[in-house]
């Protein structure tokens, strides 16, 4: 039997005390908001580690503003390296998939969090566009 996301969250915020709930729900709802951002007329819709990540950055610039890097960092989320460690967490309990190919560390190699979601209010060109 499948676990609900919230006994998930439950689990991994024990024995991953670094990462609060809001963090997963952020991923869970972050992960939506990529998928409807890069798999449009995807029926099983798969995310390179990079688009989860933008899409990921996207949907906090949305939802947070100018505070979306201190919301994420609040929640323990601070690179995005802490994205693929949530991300794998999610994958460890059962409630997110990978395929063959993915990896942890593919996020490893992905643009500063900190720049991405200051550069809209800092002057520099938003590297999601």
């Amino acid at each position: 039997m499948k676990q609900s996301f919230e006994r998930a969250v439950e689990i991994l915020t024990e024995r991953y005390p670094q990462y609060t709930e809001e963090a997963y729900e952020f991923m869970r709802a972050g992960l939506d908001a990529a998928a409807d951002k890069f798999c449009k007329d995807d029926k099983s819709p798969h995310l390179s580690a990079r688009e989860l990540y933008l899409g990921a950055c996207a949907y906090a610039l949305e939802e947070y503003g100018p505070m979306a890097a201190k919301v994420l960092e609040f929640w323990g989320i601070r690179s995005a390296s802490d994205f693929g460690n949530i991300v794998y967490n999610l994958i460890e309990v059962g409630i997110f998939g990978k395929q063959k190919g993915d990896s942890r560390e593919q996020f490893d190699e992905l643009p500063d969090l900190r720049l991405i979601l200051d550069a809209p209010y800092d002057g520099r060109i938003s590297p999601l566009s």
